[in-house]
């Protein structure tokens, strides 16, 4: 009479699923790395530390602009720079101020057309050269990165030189970034009128402390 009893012989992965499965558990562990280390860091609208100005100089007449209505968020992971770095600040248009009312007005409605175009948006980013490994608190990084702009209904993408700082009292990310916007580019119209002159090329500087959420 037969033993009915089954036999438990080891079973053994094939190489090819041996491999697979490695690969899935090494993938696992690397994004699950990643996801861990990466911080995010957030930039509330009319924070103290929040500023962007435009300045815009004519042969006449020199003036800036300036708002403190700004939003976004940074990710990072401080300890490891890379990448996969990701930006996305966005600027309340139509809260510029040029210090006088009717020269505000001309500009929201005769040149940036705030009504169809309220915000500019600058979304990436990706690193430019060579930049730096990793952020030490309290040492500013000096960098460049790419990424779109979006401006009157236009997007285009630029390279902009910024600075990095860990915070040490706030524990935030302080942000300061400074570039050229070229009215052309963008299909902004330069006024005709005397009372707003407005260069071709505006120097834009952006500060921002972006706190961790």
């Amino acid at each position: 009479m037969q033993n009915s009893t089954p036999s438990h012989r080891p079973t053994f992965c094939r190489p090819r699923h041996r491999l697979l499965a490695l690969g899935i558990a090494a993938g696992a562990a690397f994004f699950g790395a990643t996801s861990t280390s990466a911080a995010t860091y957030s930039i509330a609208p009319g924070g103290d530390a929040n500023k962007v100005v435009f300045e815009s100089k004519a042969p006449l007449e020199s003036f800036e602009g300036s708002t403190r209505q700004i939003s976004g968020s940074v990710t990072l992971d401080p300890a490891a720079l890379t990448d996969s770095m990701t930006v996305e600040v966005v600027v309340d248009l139509a809260s510029l101020d040029t210090g006088i009312d009717m020269r505000n007005q001309h500009m929201r409605e005769n040149h940036l057309h705030t009504d169809r175009y309220p915000q500019a948006i600058f979304r990436g980013a990706t690193f430019v050269g060579e930049h730096p490994a990793s952020l030490a608190p309290g040492k500013t990084a000096k960098c460049k990165i790419a990424g779109s702009f979006s401006l009157h209904g236009v997007t285009r993408r630029i390279e902009v030189p910024i600075e990095l700082r860990l915070d040490e009292k706030s524990g935030g990310l302080a942000v300061k970034a400074q570039f050229v916007v070229y009215l052309a580019d963008y299909e902004i119209p330069r006024p005709k009128m005397l009372f707003v002159k407005l260069d071709e090329k505006q120097a834009v500087t952006f500060e921002a402390l972006a706190l961790p959420k």
